[in-house]
């Protein structure tokens, strides 16, 4: 089958993890979803964990082109990894990056709530982001106040847990801009 069928397959499932929750994504829903037969999209896609492995590796690129883009666009070389980091992890409220932010939530939970060994892509993708965030000239120091403030406040907010709000948010969001240019 083709790409566009993968593609299909795949925006069904982040649909049902996003509008049913992880816990209800199945093969058939999926399959319903998508409007093919279970046997399209097992022929694409032979396991849950498969599926789960596809969403997390479409995460993975479409989160790495968006920073690559924003940080090409970026003028400052010190630290525009670091805050590609940030403007892809924080996006306006509204725009296709805060629609992303609700994809990459429902397939961290997914992929948790199926399997955590299906995170180890994701882990990589740290630990290469991070090599490369350290080869750009921000103190190691600073990147990792940076980045774990970041990941712990978008954990905090995928999770509904007490944390900045309004603006103070956006307060501490600036600040951690900030830091990036050192």
């Amino acid at each position: 089958m083709s790409e566009n069928t993968k593609n299909k397959i795949l925006n069904a499932a982040e649909s049902i993890a996003l509008r049913d929750g992880a816990a209800r994504l199945t093969l058939d829903a999926v399959a319903l979803e998508a409007g093919l037969s279970k046997g399209g999209v097992l022929y694409n896609y032979p396991s849950k964990d498969a599926l789960v492995r596809g969403m997390v590796g479409r995460l993975i690129e479409q989160t790495e082109a968006e920073m690559v883009r924003i940080a090409q666009s970026d003028p400052e070389p010190r630290g525009r990894l670091l805050r590609s980091y940030l403007t892809v992890t924080f996006p306006e409220n509204g725009s296709a990056q805060a629609a992303h932010g609700n994809q990459v939530a429902a397939v961290l939970l997914t992929a948790i709530l199926t399997n955590p060994s299906l995170l180890e892509p994701v882990r990589r993708h740290f630990i290469e982001i991070e090599r490369r965030l350290m080869a750009e000239g921000t103190e190691e120091y600073m990147v990792h106040i940076v980045r774990l403030a970041a990941d712990g406040l978008w954990l905090s907010e995928m999770l509904h847990m007490p944390g900045p709000e309004g603006e103070a948010r956006h307060a501490v969001i600036r600040q951690l801009f900030e830091m990036t240019r050192g």
